[in-house]
């Protein structure tokens, strides 16, 4: 079928106002794109001659003024790289979350560069430099709860990407350091579940009971429920992650948890005997010889009030069982 406009088409109002219409937008996009670029190559002169605040007033007019113009990405990932280079985290953050957002073609690039921002912020990421920018100032001190929120926004922005899962992961490191310690196992433990076969999966499980673990550490010496769920935290992953690179960690915590148990038994079994009550000191090497039998078997001299303790007979119990 061929199209035509005749005349009387073209004397018609509404085709006449439709057609200035997009020329005047095809003009203004035009004059808007030239402005931005114009903008955009004073702000690139300025970096050059040792001014990147200068240059930023020009890049934040582009992303501001001229967000449909092509040069706006550009613009934006200049003012990220001047507020990384000034120190300024937190709007470097933001022109991140624009390109991801916004900015069609530049999600990937922009969410890799905010999860290296906000793990920089958490303290588990290099210091990124610009090749032609060095660091001016170190980065200002954040509010933990700044940086939990950076990692919330990386995983809205793609949670089933490969950044949005490990994102997940230091969400929980994150509140952790916030002292949010409930939350922050609560959510590794959700980590472990949801993305079992993740190669932070095991380091997730290991935050769990090492959060335990330093719980005990707290409260020692008055703690033995916290010594008992660290005991038993540190025992299950090790058994469910035997090859896991957190292995020998794990072992050295639990070692020092037993050890102190073993001390703590073995304080109250002398305790007791010293004071005469051989029932309530029997108690307690019933539980070294059930508990540490290796130790038993290589001192001779505990042995032998193990296997006393044995013959004591277990009514009218005295004192704390542990």
């Amino acid at each position: 079928m061929r199209l035509s406009f005749s005349s009387h088409s073209l004397r018609s109002p509404g085709l006449l106002g439709l057609l200035c219409f997009l020329l005047m937008a095809g003009a203004i996009c035009a004059v808007e794109d030239e402005n931005a670029v114009r903008l955009y190559q004073r702000g690139v002169k300025l970096i050059a001659d040792g001014e990147p605040e200068e240059a930023l007033e020009r890049f934040n007019t582009i992303a501001t003024k001229y967000r449909r113009s092509e040069t706006c990405a550009q613009a934006l990932w200049e003012a990220y790289r001047i507020h990384e280079h000034l120190g300024d985290d937190l709007p470097a953050f933001e022109a991140l979350n624009r390109l991801a957002t916004e900015q069609p073609g530049h999600f990937e690039k922009a969410h890799a560069a905010q999860m290296r921002v906000a793990l920089r912020l958490l303290g588990r990421g290099k210091e990124a430099t610009r090749r032609t920018l060095e660091a001016q100032r170190p980065s200002q001190k954040v509010d933990p709860e700044i940086i939990i929120e950076m990692f919330r926004v990386i995983i809205k922005n793609g949670p089933q990407s490969e950044i949005g899962i490990q994102a997940h992961y230091y969400l929980a490191m994150a509140l952790e350091q916030a002292g949010q310690k409930r939350e922050a196992r609560e959510m590794h433990e959700d980590f472990a579940e949801n993305f079992p076969k993740h190669e932070l999966a095991d380091d997730a499980s290991y935050q769990c009971a090492y959060i335990a673990y330093k719980d005990w550490k707290l409260m020692r010496g008055d703690s033995p429920h916290q010594r008992e769920a660290a005991a038993v935290s540190l025992a299950w992953f090790i058994a469910r992650y035997p090859e896991s690179d957190k292995g020998a960690q794990a072992r050295a915590c639990l070692v020092d948890v037993r050890v102190a148990e073993r001390r703590e038994l073995l304080s109250l079994a002398r305790y007791y005997e010293g004071r005469g009550n051989a029932k309530a000191a029997a108690i307690y090497y019933q539980q070294i010889g059930e508990k540490f039998p290796e130790i038993v078997v290589a001192d001779e001299d505990l042995r032998g009030k193990v296997e006393g303790a044995s013959a004591e007979p277990k009514d009218d119990v005295v004192g704390p069982t542990r």
